[in-house]
């Protein structure tokens, strides 16, 4: 499973500290993690959604923790009254290591995002 158009800042803080807990609300990274399981490898890369291709880098984390949680937002004035909900996923990741795309298997919106990533070690990270 792959998250991308994650930021560089996100991706540095669980480089250096190897444990980071993120919160996902973009629709193409809640699909993709929606039935992903503790223990379960994903994928993490700045790279957006569309331009994930082979050879995209990023690195690998195990998933420690997960929580699916629904936001209620209110809004209203004295002739309009909203409500809509938000959807959001929790995760506390640890490091793996370093990934490079070797195959994209899915990349349909509305679905996971499937990748297939080879681990790289830091000799090879070019």
């Amino acid at each position: 499973m792959a998250l991308t158009g994650i930021l560089s800042n996100v991706l540095r803080d669980l480089q250096e500290n190897r444990i980071k807990s993120i919160e996902i609300h973009s629709p193409h990274n809640f699909f993709t993690i929606h039935d992903a399981e503790i223990g379960s490898l994903v994928f993490l890369t700045k790279t957006s959604f569309s331009d994930i291709s082979t050879g995209t880098y990023g690195l690998i984390a195990r998933i420690n923790q997960k929580q699916i949680a629904i936001h209620r937002v209110t809004q209203s004035n004295d002739i309009i009254y909203e409500e809509y909900e938000t959807y959001a996923a929790r995760l506390q990741l640890e490091l793996y290591g370093l990934g490079r795309v070797r195959k994209v298997e899915q990349l349909n919106i509305g679905k996971p995002c499937i990748v297939e990533v080879d681990k790289i070690t830091y000799l090879e990270a070019k």
